[in-house]
């Protein structure tokens, strides 16, 4: 393995998750995508965050793995389980079988948001799940604080995934942000973290 197999993308809060095979061109920078999966031995995937949640999947049975960024708009539009889709009908995974580790991200303690936001979630998930367990109240309603790590790890469930097989980190970025790069902290110029997975 070496750089020339590092495969990384333009990441734009999209749902978008592509296939990578030998013969693909590896340069993917230039396409809005925010998940990538392949079978491919010495291929590495990898993506950067700063805050958003990354999501790093691996099939040990049929030798497949997937490396999705999901910030909170990726969140609600579900690339998490995109991404598992994706493993499915292309590389003939069993939900079962797949293992997700999720990395240091913004956590609910931390992730404030207003209410158009709020209404985006409420909007997305009131059929789903409780929005007791994802959503709190701030400062009178005109703030909330939402839990996107746990509503990932709900929809991956409902996919098809084993709950241990679903590994939470549980590290907030704000509130290491002394190791770990957090654009709320940080703000513009911000450093940022990569999850790096890849098959020998």
């Amino acid at each position: 393995m070496g750089y020339k197999n590092l495969i990384t993308t333009l990441q734009e809060h999209t749902d978008i998750v592509m296939t990578v095979d030998e013969k693909s061109n590896f340069n993917l920078d230039s396409k809005p995508v925010d998940g990538i999966c392949t079978n491919v031995r010495n291929n590495i995937l990898a993506t950067v965050n700063a805050d958003c949640i990354l999501l790093i999947f691996f099939d040990p049975i049929k030798k497949v793995i997937a490396n999705v960024h999901s910030g909170w708009r990726g969140t609600l539009q579900k690339i998490s389980v995109k991404a598992v889709d994706k493993m499915v009908e292309q590389y003939k995974c069993n939900a079962q079988d797949i293992i997700c580790c999720i990395c240091p991200s913004i956590r609910k303690c931390h992730f404030e948001v207003e209410q158009d936001v709020k209404d985006s979630f409420v909007m997305e998930f009131e059929n789903m799940f409780d929005l007791n367990e994802i959503i709190e109240e701030k400062i009178f309603g005109k703030k909330w604080n939402i839990d996107t790590v746990r509503i990932n790890e709900i929809l991956l469930e409902k996919r098809g995934l084993r709950k241990d097989n679903i590994i939470d980190c549980g590290i907030c970025s704000v509130c290491n942000s002394d190791i770990i790069h957090s654009y709320r902290v940080e703000g513009k110029g911000n450093g940022l973290s990569s999850a790096i997975i890849g098959l020998k």
